[in-house]
């Protein structure tokens, strides 16, 4: 729609250059891909091509070798002009008599200077802004992200929990998984095995939660998981966690080593704060640990 109404003002003031023209659909396939690109190019067509063929001669080419660079990978700034340039060659030469008859070679020689001008300003602007965008989000998932597992790091579960005590009469079970042995498996088969677990046993408490549940490494071969379902669900899904890691051996060069974890659980209620909860599941989860590992302990607070 941008290029379309690029075009009626250039065409109703006779100052129409074609590169702003497309450059809506020409970003728009940089930025978002090749749904908005065909989409984009599908309703300029309906509503331009036909009323200049000097434009559609142009827009043909052009499109083309934007999107073959496209399929390539490669959608760098000179691949944009290359594409520009060979279209406009081609434009140029199928249209040399009517230029020749109205001298209008300088004009199209100095459209097609600001053309390449405006493109690659753009092309800067834009992709600068992309990448400073990019960049934003990378430090901002790192500071909320635990480097090893990918999942929620203490900083985000401190913000959690925040969150959680400015919500009066939410409904919420914790629990709190510690992986059995850890100390055990990483002197025996050393501290990168010792990271495959934990990245191991991230992913699957990750995969067997919903995604309206919390889950961050609380520290060390220590996890919390915050799930948004009553005592008996939580149990449920605490308990398949536990039987599915301990189903699940973890791969060590030619023989596979047997990883178990302990979990304890409690149910949140408005008579404690998330941290008491916290305290409780964690005394579960001690409880748990000493009487035989292996094992989910469920406390309520009154018990702990």
């Amino acid at each position: 729609m941008a290029s379309i109404y690029l075009f009626s003002i250039g065409e109703q003031n006779n100052t129409s250059i074609y590169s702003v023209v497309i450059s809506p659909i020409t970003f728009g396939l940089i930025v978002f891909g090749y749904p908005t690109f065909f989409a984009s190019l599908i309703i300029s067509t309906v509503f331009l091509f036909g009323i200049s063929t000097f434009y559609d001669a142009f827009s043909l080419v052009y499109f083309v070798m934007l999107l073959v660079f496209n399929l390539r990978g490669r959608m760098r700034i000179r691949y944009v002009i290359y594409s520009y340039c060979i279209a406009q060659a081609f434009n140029l030469l199928t249209h040399v008599s009517a230029l020749n008859e109205n001298g209008y070679w300088a004009l199209a020689i100095i459209k097609t200077i600001l053309s390449l001008l405006y493109i690659s300003l753009v092309y800067v602007f834009l992709n600068n802004l992309i990448n400073l965008s990019k960049r934003e989000l990378f430090f901002k998932m790192a500071s909320k992200t635990d480097p090893l597992t990918g999942i929620n790091n203490r900083r985000s579960i401190d913000a959690y929990i925040e969150s959680l005590n400015e919500c009066y009469g939410e409904k919420f079970c914790v629990l709190m998984l510690d992986i059995d042995n850890f100390k055990y498996l990483n002197d025996t088969f050393g501290h990168p095995f010792g990271d495959k677990v934990i990245k191991r046993i991230a992913y699957l408490v990750k995969e067997n939660v919903r995604d309206n549940d919390f889950v961050g490494r609380y520290g060390g071969e220590e996890f919390i998981v915050f799930i948004n379902a009553d005592l008996a669900n939580a149990a449920r899904i605490a308990e398949d966690i536990r039987l599915l890691i301990q189903d699940s051996n973890i791969k060590l060069d030619s023989h596979e080593v047997h990883v178990t974890v302990s979990i304890g659980l409690a149910e949140h209620n408005d008579i404690q704060s998330v941290l008491e909860t916290i305290a409780t599941a964690d005394n579960a989860l001690y409880k748990a640990k000493t009487s035989g590992k292996n094992k989910t302990m469920i406390l309520s607070e009154s018990a702990a």
